[in-house]
């Protein structure tokens, strides 16, 4: 069965750290470029929602077959996170989720995986989020590398642009990088010695197994795809495999870091602006070993419809911007250890409204066919009322503000800003109250300012993570950001 490449999205955070802003705060010598960081509200799961949105955007979320999920920073190290992404994406109950975890080849172990069970017939139609939101130890060259971002594969046996011919994997049980559970951050023995026994081999290694299975010439390969914890060493295999210095894909350090299991994924969706038909694609994945994948590009044109249709990694890049110091850094990653706000919440609740709360289902009147949000017994249109006669349907999640306020005390605590919380009406009906979230200046809210919804941290509460959605200005060019006569 020919197994493929269907669709893909992906999720950058709105804000970049400088790197010399973070050299200037411990009087370190610096290095160019930027990372990726995720607002205090983001973690590897709510990412790992927002890529899955993008990569599913247009298909049938009911053909959804399994959920795989490839992280090291799983909010939870007992519960599946996969189960609550596939909520969030309002996927089908009798679907397949798994967790991978534990490395940093998560990833493309799971793309294996997908690959095995959709060749077996037993799947059609797989989707792979892979996310990370690693936190550096302040003061350390991890401080420099370690960027958050999330993307995501739909892998099928119908309707592919790319098809998956090979794979092969190595596996090395090398001490380094670690973190243990009671590791608040990434360890290493000697970073040396871990890039020649470790990275350089396996990779290089997985490869020649790889193109020994498939026959492959490396002077044949276009475009290659290669994990790599900065900007040098994708470019090293390259040359030590005969790759054409061309081939060898920017891993986007410079710009967002070492966005661990994100990165090789989002290399390739990158590296998929351009191709040709008969491409040949390399993907490389490390950790404790190397897992090597080998694509062609058989048919173009789907490939370059989701570069219009998937805001992927061109769109996200785009759109983001500087933070413009480094304590507002430290206080997305709660580095100064402030103990967080939290809520009594009951599981009960959690489970018991789960229709609305994760799903984000409302209810539409079968009497007089008003939308709303929450589901209640009974219609809110005053001239209607009517109870217990009414359909769940799934709300989209952008809309208008209709109004708001700006709260000064939110989340118990002052603010440097005040955080606005809005009224928001739905495109296609529903109103909904929500913070918003990824907003710059308080300044820019205006009654009629377009919003999407994006999943988020609520707060902590029975020693459990709450996740809802918030609002945020809707990260697209063309979208009503302004008033009017701005």
């Amino acid at each position: 069965m020919v197994v493929g490449i269907r669709s893909y999205g992906a999720y950058i955070p709105k804000y970049l750290v400088r790197r010399p802003e973070i050299a200037s705060a411990w009087d370190f010598p610096s290095i160019p470029g930027t990372k990726a960081v995720a607002n205090a509200d983001e973690d590897s799961l709510t990412m790992g929602v927002e890529a899955g949105l993008d990569c599913l955007e247009g298909f049938e979320e009911v053909r959804v077959d399994a959920l795989l999920f490839a992280s090291t920073t799983t909010p939870y190290l007992e519960k599946s996170s996969s189960s609550i992404i596939a909520t969030m994406l309002d996927l089908d109950k009798d679907i397949r989720t798994m967790d991978f975890s534990n490395s940093l080849r998560a990833c493309t172990s799971a793309f294996i995986a997908a690959t095995g069970m959709i060749e077996a017939g037993t799947m059609d139609n797989i989707l792979i989020i892979a996310s990370d939101k690693r936190n550096p130890e302040p003061m350390s060259m991890y401080e420099y590398q370690f960027g958050d971002a999330a993307a995501a594969l739909l892998l099928s046996s119908e309707q592919i642009g790319l098809e998956i011919k090979n794979t092969a994997s190595v596996t090395e049980d090398l001490v380094g990088p670690w973190r243990r559970d009671k590791d608040d951050f990434v360890r290493e023995f000697s970073g040396k010695y871990d890039g020649i026994a470790g990275y350089m081999s396996s990779m290089i290694s997985a490869f020649k197994q790889l193109a020994k299975q498939a026959s492959l010439d490396f002077s044949e390969v276009s475009k290659a795809c290669f994990y790599g914890a900065d900007v040098r060493k994708p470019a090293i295999i390259g040359r030590k495999l005969g790759l054409s210095s061309s081939a060898v894909q920017d891993n986007l350090f410079m710009t967002l870091g070492d966005t661990g299991n994100a990165q090789v994924f989002m290399t390739l969706i990158k590296a998929l602006k351009r191709v040709k038909n008969g491409e040949k694609i390399l993907v490389g994945g490390y950790g404790d070993g190397a897992d090597a994948i080998l694509l062609e590009v058989v048919d173009k044109v789907p490939v370059k419809s989701l570069k219009r249709s998937r805001r992927g990694y061109l769109m996200y890049s785009a759109m983001t911007e500087p933070v413009n110091n480094y304590n507002k850094y430290l206080a997305f990653r709660n580095a100064l250890g402030k103990k967080p706000f939290t809520r009594r919440t009951s599981t009960v609740t959690i489970h018991r409204d789960t229709e609305f709360l994760y799903r984000l289902h409302g209810m539409k009147c079968n009497a007089c066919g008003t939308i709303q949000y929450p589901i209640w017994r009974s219609c809110i249109e005053p001239s209607c009322m009517a109870t217990d006669d009414f359909e769940v349907v799934p709300l989209t999640k952008r809309g208008t503000i209709f109004t708001f306020t700006l709260d000064h005390l939110e989340g118990g605590d002052y603010y440097e800003t005040p955080i606005p919380r809005c009224v928001v009406d739905l495109d296609g009906g529903g109103r909904i109250f929500l913070n918003m979230t990824d907003i710059t200046d308080p300044g820019d809210v205006f009654i009629g300012m377009e919003v999407e919804l994006t999943p988020r941290k609520a707060h902590e509460g029975a020693d459990f993570y709450n996740y809802y959605y918030k609002c945020r200005p809707i990260r697209d060019r063309s979208a009503k950001t302004r008033k009017d006569g701005d």
